[in-house]
């Protein structure tokens, strides 16, 4: 087919994914691996990233640059006053305490840690210790890795900062937009930028270069279809394919369906172009009737076309048409 590499390949159906997307489905349908190893891969890719090492190593600093609010505790004093009274407070208290006129309720200054900032830190951290998690809790016979061993220790760390007096009582919550921009806005931007970093990084973990590679040879040649497909729907400006989304494990763009297809074999795979089935070969070719007749016996009784080189993809779009044609009538 044309002088792409893979990577350019998927690069160019990568930058098509409709924004935001969730990572671990989206990404599992793409490049035809189970949900839980694609997890993994995110887990060790964003928990050893630049992103996180630079979170961990900058708490020591920013556990004492925590911004906080100032918030009013009520409090019984006796003898003293730790803040503005509260007379109707005081007075209830001292008439279930026998009228003890050195009685006070005093609403109490005291340093507030759960506010927007902070839990924009704490969902971070949290973000690297799922990773960590994910990158490891499947991997026992590997656990002797370098890298594997690396992700883990950050975790452990992300773990210990979660605990800190001053995090400890953080909600544990996923940062609003507007909680994010008060971050990234506020007077303490600097302390809270590696956090945001992280969470920036979540979105997108994984390079498409590492993701190509993610791929098996028979689904970067099913890339390559479905690439090639949209180019010519969308050649001389007859038409517009939408973003790609992922769907209950397929990839899914105006007219065409991608399934990477499983290891195993079983399942689909090719992309479909309505009712009609494209695929390439799944094993060394023989001769095209050969072939043909393999993907026949794929397609299970729907109709199907054989792609072995760029002429192929012009000839499958006429025989989309024709098929649909005659479904149709």
């Amino acid at each position: 087919m044309d002088g792409r590499t893979d990577t350019e390949v998927f690069a160019h159906l990568y930058a098509r994914l409709g924004r935001p997307f969730e990572v671990v489905s989206t990404l599992s349908a793409l490049v035809g691996e189970p949900p839980a190893a694609v997890a993994q891969g995110v887990g060790l890719a964003l928990a050893t990233s630049l992103e996180a090492q630079a979170l961990i190593a900058g708490m020591h600093a920013t556990v004492r640059s925590l911004a906080t609010s100032l918030q009013a505790n009520n409090e019984r004093c006796v003898g003293e006053l730790r803040g503005p009274v509260l007379w109707s407070e005081t007075m209830s208290a001292r008439a279930s305490s026998f009228g003890d006129r050195d009685l006070f309720v005093c609403a109490t200054p005291t340093r507030a840690y759960d506010i927007d900032e902070n839990r924009v830190l704490v969902a971070a951290l949290n973000l690297v210790r799922r990773s960590a998690k994910d990158a490891t809790d499947h991997a026992h016979g590997f656990l002797d890795d370098p890298v594997l061993r690396h992700a883990r220790s950050i975790g452990t760390a992300a773990n210990r900062w979660l605990d800190h007096p001053s995090l400890s009582g953080v909600s544990t919550v996923r940062p609003a937009p507007r909680a994010l921009r008060r971050t990234r806005t506020g007077k303490h931007r600097s302390t809270y930028q590696p956090a945001l970093d992280v969470l920036d990084l979540a979105s997108e973990p994984v390079g498409t270069a590492d993701l190509a590679r993610w791929s098996r040879p028979l689904v970067r040649a099913r890339h390559r279809v479905l690439l090639g497909l949209i180019e010519r729907l969308e050649a001389d400006g007859r038409r517009t394919v939408p973003e790609l989304r992922a769907e209950r494990g397929a990839v899914l763009a105006g007219p065409l369906q991608f399934f990477a297809g499983r290891r195993d074999g079983h399942g689909l795979g090719g992309v479909f172009l309505g009712p009609l089935m494209i695929d390439v070969p799944t094993g060394p070719v023989t001769d095209r009737a050969t072939a043909e007749a393999e993907l026949r016996n794929r397609a299970d009784g729907r109709p199907s076309f054989l792609v072995l080189d760029d002429d192929d993809l012009d000839d499958a779009l006429v025989r989309a048409v024709e098929v649909a044609g005659a479904t149709a009538s």
